[in-house]
């Protein structure tokens, strides 16, 4: 079952939800194994190389184009 299943039946209020901590201490939350935890670093680290990578192209490209412009009215 998810965690969040298992929390929001707990809530109370209207607008704004609330959970006791006596209640809260009762559910059990599942984590992914430390295995499991590894992977899903790996995974956010490859994505954030891959962003990284693609600001870089974004500015080298955005140079050549300012340089294409600065040439066209020369």
């Amino acid at each position: 079952m998810y965690n969040s299943k298992k929390i929001i039946p707990l809530a109370q209020g209207s607008t704004r939800f609330n959970i006791s901590k006596s209640n809260f201490i009762k559910v059990k939350i599942a984590i992914p194994t430390i295995k499991e935890q590894t992977k899903i670093a790996n995974f956010l680290s490859s994505i954030d190389k891959k962003i990284e990578q693609t600001q870089v192209q974004l500015a080298k490209t955005q140079s050549f184009k300012k340089g294409l412009l600065q040439k066209m009215f020369v």
